[in-house]
């Protein structure tokens, strides 16, 4: 008897060993961490997204990158969700991989924009660059020419590869739907999306590592002890942030990478697991760090401030003295004397 978790996602592996119930019990729980790892992610997707979309300081063109990183790991996760209960028909099938693997090279894409834009900052730090303010612009225009533009590039290449290998029948998913329509064909999958983003992420981790060289000489560069232990406090914070959230997509690629390829169980599992918890993953890390809790303490204080009555707080003399007059307990205006 299959589990609905085996009966829902087709080419997951049987775990049963000869049908016992302890490993109908584990696929079952298994199966049961997938689906609410998933749906967790989504709204930890969400309310990261709303965070960085309400407070203007976080508006800026690195905060705009993260939220477009975040769009494109939302739907990610929106689209393998999509393929967990199987998709029987073929024009769908491609499709949804089509978008699949896009979606994931844009979160490559953004992931190293995100660092560059830190590495340009710093560098601005330390007056290697001109500030100029009416520069943002057209970066962020940049940016997004490359972060959505590039894989699409990619894209037409796996489009391209897919059409050869099928010898012209795209519509032929016979093996795509054995792994729920969220890979291509091999060559399609390797040179369309795992190499790319392996070169995404290289590069990621190299500004990562010019940008800790860079902030220790900014750091150094400052004569006050406090300004320099507080430099040196939030860009290694920064620099923490990003590399976290580098390794977590990271590790979702190589596993990816190694469930196409190698037909392993374990491999299996893992992926499924870290796929379905990556958003939740990210969306704590961006969310709960010392800015943005800052930002959540400040807004809550300035909200308390607006109750509070303006003569609280002033000395026994500038309060207003005690009186029975309607006029005065109302604090209305005086009336005019002409």
């Amino acid at each position: 008897m299959d589990t609905l978790y085996a009966a829902r996602l087709h080419g997951f592996p049987n775990l049963t060993r000869g049908g016992t119930e302890p490993a109908l019990t584990e696929q079952s729980v298994l199966s049961l961490l997938i689906v609410l790892g998933s749906s967790l992610s989504l709204v930890a997707l969400v309310f990261a997204f709303i965070t960085y979309s309400l407070f203007s300081d976080l508006r800026n063109l690195s905060g705009t990158t993260l939220m477009n990183l975040l769009s494109a790991l939302f739907m990610s996760q929106i689209l393998h969700v999509v393929g967990v209960g199987g998709v029987m028909d073929s024009e769908l099938c491609i499709a949804m991989a089509f978008a699949l693997q896009y979606v994931r090279l844009c979160v490559f894409t953004w992931m190293l924009l995100m660092t560059h834009n830190m590495y340009s900052q710093f560098k601005t730090g330390l007056h290697l660059v001109p500030v100029n303010d009416d520069d943002i612009g057209s970066k962020f225009i940049r940016y997004s020419l490359f972060g959505w533009g590039v894989p699409s590039l990619l894209l037409l290449a796996s489009i391209s590869t897919q059409y050869y290998e099928r010898a012209g029948n795209l519509l032929d998913t016979k093996g795509m739907k054995e792994r729920n329509c969220w890979f291509l064909d091999d060559d399609a999958f390797v040179y369309g999306s795992v190499l790319p983003s392996g070169a995404f992420a290289a590069a990621t981790f190299y500004y990562l590592l010019r940008s800790t060289v860079l902030s220790r000489y900014i750091v150094g560069m400052q004569t006050d002890k406090r300004i320099r232990d507080k430099m040196r406090r939030k860009r290694t914070l920064q620099i923490i942030l990003f590399t976290k959230i580098a390794i977590v997509l990271s590790m979702v690629l190589t596993l990816s990478a190694l469930t196409k390829l190698i037909p392993s169980d374990a491999i299996w599992i893992s992926f499924h697991v870290v796929q379905g918890l990556q958003g939740i993953l990210v969306a704590l890390l961006v969310t709960c760090n010392c800015q943005v809790l800052k930002l959540y303490a400040s807004s809550i204080r300035k909200r308390a401030a607006k109750h509070v009555p303006s003569y609280i707080g002033l000395t026994k003399t500038a309060a207003p003295n005690a009186s029975t007059s309607l006029q005065l307990l109302a604090w209305d205006p005086p009336p005019d004397l002409v």
